[in-house]
């Protein structure tokens, strides 16, 4: 964030340019009238409502809709110009969403399960614009979730869609919100959203304590990034039954997910096998820490990630029939993997892959580091293809079903095919491996894939 600030000199002495005492008392007077008028607005900003009050009057009953009385209190908000909306204990019923434009914004429940929004429509239930530098949305403490037993999903349970602005971009904080997890109405357990949580253009994001229940077998995301969005934090979360965990489509700076459990199809998806811009690369700075993630697809789908450390997590996946690569990296440089426990399911339909380091549209997968990981249940504990280069291993340990394949010290992996592995008698393994690569391993090219603004 810049601001520039012009001004002008003050006159030489002696100078034409003098300020009368006229002049003086008038300029005195106009700037504390601006006082009093910025105070006056800042006073009208600082509102705070709560929804179940006149002239708002929504009623925590699931027989009547509680649409128009939350879209009257965002409106009284934005009018003011920003606030705190307050949403006592009951279960709020929305046929249709709502939308809000303006400043910061506040939301606040009394607790998951406590608070509860229920939506009974396809839309988006909130969809937040917030238009000036500097602005936040601040969301906490409620449960929100599509109407038990719809056929298909809601779209997106909360929208931050942010205009990029040179300036300054907008926070937005979530925080102790249940998309669904918790909610059972008349024994029906909750639908799920496309989106739980779309990100768009952001600046310092923040998502905790959070819970999430979807449907796997209808897909969803769960926190969709959308636009550039800088320093996403998702910490201390647990989500369930979506196809992804957290997606990131266009380029973005800075993603830390710390002490999060995950249970569905993908934790983590960046860009794509075909992403392919001027700046090559879609994901500046990953850090993942004390995580598990139990998948049914692949673990990580990592696409042009530069700079990237995962540490003291658990990758279990894929399952039987959701394909055999754990973790892809493509077109990724500077990845450390550090004190990672994988497990497979080997053996299944096809041998099981811890970490598949491939290239991309325009780079190759470049000085990567994996130390100090161990691979249970896995066919292959790595595969290189053609294009990696610079990748390094320590203290790999594998084990399959009781019999075990052991590679201890410090390898250097550049340019290599098999090497002979040995269990921990010392006896050649046939049946798992721990390098394999595709083709040779000419020297690849390390196109940086830096950005610069």
């Amino acid at each position: 964030m810049r601001s520039t600030h012009s001004g002008m000199e003050p006159p030489a002495r002696g100078s034409r340019w003098q300020l009368d005492r006229r002049n003086l008392l008038g300029s005195s007077v106009a700037v504390a009238a601006s006082a009093l008028i910025l105070s006056t607005q800042f006073a009208r900003a600082a509102t705070t409502v709560s929804v179940t009050d006149p002239p708002f009057n929504a009623s925590p009953n699931t027989s009547q809709d509680s649409s128009p009385a939350f879209q009257a209190a965002l409106n009284y908000i934005s009018n003011a110009g920003t606030g705190t909306l307050k949403i006592p204990p009951g279960i709020y019923c929305l046929s249709s969403p709502l939308t809000y434009s303006g400043g910061s914004l506040t939301i606040e429940g009394c607790g998951q399960g406590v608070t509860v929004i229920v939506m009974q429509h396809q839309g988006t239930g909130l969809t937040v614009n917030l238009n000036y530098s500097g602005c936040n949305l601040t969301a906490r403490d409620f449960t929100i979730a599509p109407m038990p037993g719809q056929a298909v999903l809601a779209a997106a349970a909360i929208a931050c869609l942010l205009p990029q602005q040179p300036a300054g971009w907008q926070n937005c904080t979530i925080e102790g919100i249940d998309f669904g997890g918790s909610l059972s109405l008349s024994g029906q357990q909750s639908t799920g959203f496309s989106n739980a949580i779309i990100l768009q253009n952001t600046w310092r994001a923040h998502i905790a304590n959070c819970t999430g229940y979807g449907n796997l077998l209808t897909g969803g995301v769960f926190i969709s990034m959308q636009g550039e969005c800088i320093d996403t934090r998702i910490i201390d979360c647990s989500v369930n039954s979506y196809a992804y965990f957290t997606t990131v489509s266009s380029y973005s700076e800075g993603l830390h997910i710390i002490d999060t459990s995950f249970t569905g199809g993908t934790a983590l998806h960046t860009g794509s096998t075909s992403y392919n811009d001027n700046t090559n690369v879609n994901l500046l700075g990953l850090y993942i820490s004390g995580c598990k993630f139990d998948c049914s697809n692949r673990v990580l789908s990592l696409y042009q990630v530069n700079s990237g450390w995962i540490y003291d997590s658990y990758l279990i996946g894929p399952q039987p029939g959701g394909g055999n690569i754990a973790t892809e990296l493509s077109g990724c440089v500077r990845l450390q993997m550090h004190n990672l426990l994988f497990n497979g399911q080997f053996p299944g339909t096809s041998d099981q892959i811890a970490i598949f380091a491939t290239s991309s549209t325009q780079n190759a997968t470049a000085s990567c580091l994996s130390a100090d990981c161990q691979f249970e249940n896995t066919g292959t504990a790595i595969v290189l293809d053609l294009n990696t280069d610079a990748f390094i291993a320590t203290g790999v340990a594998m084990y399959q079903y009781g019999a075990s394949a052991l590679v201890d010290g410090s390898v250097t992996l550049n340019n290599v095919t098999q090497t002979v592995q040995v269990d921990n008698s010392g006896n050649t393994t046939n049946n798992v491996s721990w390098l394999k690569s595709i083709g040779n391993l000419p020297k690849a090219s390390t196109t940086r894939m830096g950005y610069e603004r």
